[in-house]
């Protein structure tokens, strides 16, 4: 008869069957037999023992044989102080937070990258390299600390080596332990986020990029420009230039802001350079500005910073200085000027007083304007000359060489700062200011009214009444002038004078090539300590760890390649039965405790665990 399939159990001639792993669900109890039935019963009585659907199963099933005594596959090894892998991880890690560090520090690279294009991205991930060589040494240092100073189960042991938290009969504390190390890599993720608000630079080359020279003049707000037409008058201009002026310096809490210690610039070109002198600054070309904005997204900014002309209104200290030679000198000015259309004019503001400007006769000089709160004479008189006097305040104003940087974003363009020399332009620069067609009186005492009431009634003792004149000054020639003579209008109902018709608007200062300096601005993260910090956490983990496991626990042991081959080949065999039950669930009912002895024989050394 033959045997295939079975494996002699003993000298009373039992087997057992060896099914293959395809087939472990066979009913053995019904095949084993004694001595008594032979083994000469033929393969028919053994089919009629074993349902039909089996016989395929033991016509396969394979003998079972002892194992033949084999060499040992395990490679003997001395614990080292460092491994190479665990060196590599360290090394690549340390790289990384190289990396990240330059991405974020290097103001050509995080440009380049931008926050909102691939810094993010960059810096996400090389953290999580970072978190990978962290994960490849963690483990180490973990059963170190448990071997040495923990329970040492095999609970424990196998949720470390698994790093599951939810692993059964792993104690609370490692159960802490493990969940830090989950965290630690996904509050990383978010916190690097969190430092918004950083800006990296380039310097770049302007007419490079808009494809064409870059000019400035008197040229309105982007967006405003055709308010010149069909006789504009200028006030809307007025208006929108010194409105962030007026906002900014306004009372705070019922308490006045203090005046600036260096110049100030507002809104789209008013710089305060004292409080006795304003400046409206010549602007970039709406073209320009407006070419500039479609190359930038979101986030994104030009500083533009250029050397321009601007009209500049300054106190004139006449007064205090010659009171005779002001007093006459006004005398004869102010009844020119009543015999004149225009260039005296007056209207009633609050609570019984008015606001006064006084000017020459259009056409003609307009470098010297009388300002003042006065009495109101009342709607249909204008104060005589003699009333008006002790409330006249004088402003020069000319046409100097100024600097001015604006910022421009795909919402505006905004003068951030600025400065002038004080050198006043040549005389054909200034024609625009002495020979023109102005009628500043008509068109603008509203807008003064606006702008100056409040200096008679809350704010009648404020510091700030000198600035606000001066600017008012500044923003009512540079915004008449921009609708009267700006290269773009379209108004021609204006009679030129000669003295201003001879020049071209360029060499009148309407407007004028300028070479500029342009820095390209992006949003990236912000240059702070603390990111780097979050960026250099885990590589220093990594040489922490390594550190230790060197030093404090060299002497354990146990080694980075413990785990389920290393207890296999050092377990005593004999302390094996109390698992049993435990192959298919892996889980057991107690703690376990896991015992590591090293041993020496023969001069060589070993461990054992049981």
């Amino acid at each position: 008869m033959s045997t295939r399939g079975w494996n002699r159990l003993d000298d009373t001639e039992d087997y057992e069957l060896h099914p293959t792993a395809a087939h472990a669900n066979y009913d053995t109890g019904r095949i084993a037999r004694s001595h008594k039935r032979g083994l000469t019963q033929s393969l028919d009585d053994w089919q009629n023992l074993i349902p039909d659907r089996h016989l395929s199963d033991i016509s396969a099933a394979a003998p079972s044989h002892k194992p033949s005594p084999s060499l040992p596959l395990g490679r003997p090894t001395v614990k080292k102080r460092f491994h190479t892998l665990h060196l590599f991880a360290a090394a690549i890690s340390l790289i990384c937070f190289a990396l990240a560090s330059i991405a974020v520090a290097n103001e050509n690279i995080s440009w380049r990258l931008g926050i909102k294009n691939y810094q993010l991205f960059v810096l996400g991930f090389l953290l999580g390299i970072m978190n990978l060589c962290l994960g490849s040494v963690v483990p180490t240092l973990l059963l170190h600390v448990e071997a040495r100073f923990g329970s040492s189960t095999l609970q424990n042991y196998n949720g470390i080596l698994r790093n599951e938290v939810s692993t059964s009969g792993l104690s609370p504390l490692w159960r802490i332990v493990l969940s830090m190390l989950v965290a630690l890599p996904l509050a990383l993720s978010v916190a690097y986020k969190t430092f918004t608000g950083g800006e990296s630079t380039k310097k770049i080359d302007a007419a490079t990029y808009i494809g064409t020279a870059t000019y400035y003049g008197m040229f309105a707000q982007p967006g405003l420009q055709l308010l010149g037409e069909k006789k504009g008058t200028g006030i809307s201009l007025f208006s929108n230039a010194t409105l962030p002026f007026a906002m900014a310096s306004s009372l705070q809490n019922g308490s006045e802001p203090p005046l600036p210690a260096h110049p100030q610039a507002y809104g789209f070109n008013i710089l305060l350079l004292n409080n006795e002198t304003s400046a409206a600054l010549d602007a970039p070309q709406p073209s320009y500005v407006s070419a500039v904005q479609t190359l930038l997204v979101g986030g994104e900014s030009w500083n533009i910073t250029a050397r321009v002309f601007a009209t500049v209104a300054t106190y004139n200290h006449s007064r205090s200085q010659d009171p005779d030679k002001f007093e006459e000198y006004f005398g004869s000015f102010c009844a020119d000027a009543r015999a004149s259309s225009g260039a005296y004019t007056h209207m009633t503001a609050v609570d019984g007083w008015s606001v006064v400007l006084l000017n020459h006769a259009s056409p003609g000089d307009q470098t010297l304007q009388y300002i003042g709160l006065t009495p109101d004479p009342g709607i249909e008189h204008r104060p005589p000359c003699s009333d008006f006097f002790p409330y006249a305040k004088l402003y020069d104003v000319n046409r100097q060489l100024c600097q001015g940087t604006w910022s421009i974003t795909r919402g505006g363009i905004q003068l951030v700062e600025g400065s002038c020399s004080g050198n006043i332009l040549p005389p054909d620069r200034q024609e625009i200011i002495v020979h023109n067609r102005l009628f500043l009186g008509v068109a603008y005492m509203s807008s003064l009214v606006e702008l100056l009431a409040p200096f008679v009634t809350t704010r009648n003792n404020s510091e700030w009444t000198s600035p606000y004149m001066a600017t008012g000054v500044a923003a009512m020639l540079w915004s008449r002038i921009s609708v009267v003579n700006s290269p773009i209008s379209q108004d021609k109902s204006f009679i030129i004078p000669k003295e201003l018709a001879r020049l071209t608007a360029e060499e009148a200062g309407l407007v004028y090539p300028v070479v500029d300096t342009a820095v390209y601005i992006r949003p990236t993260l912000r240059k702070s300590g603390l990111l780097y910090f979050v960026l250099g956490i885990q590589p220093l983990l990594i040489v922490i760890i390594l550190i230790l496991i060197a030093s404090v626990f060299h002497s354990t042991p146990l080694d980075k390649g413990f785990g389920l081959i290393s207890i296999l080949a050092g377990i005593d065999r004999q302390s094996l039965d109390v698992l049993a039950g435990a192959a298919l669930s892996g889980e057991l009912k107690k703690t376990v405790k896991l015992v590591m002895r090293p041993i020496r024989d023969d001069q060589k050394g070993a461990i054992e665990y049981y």
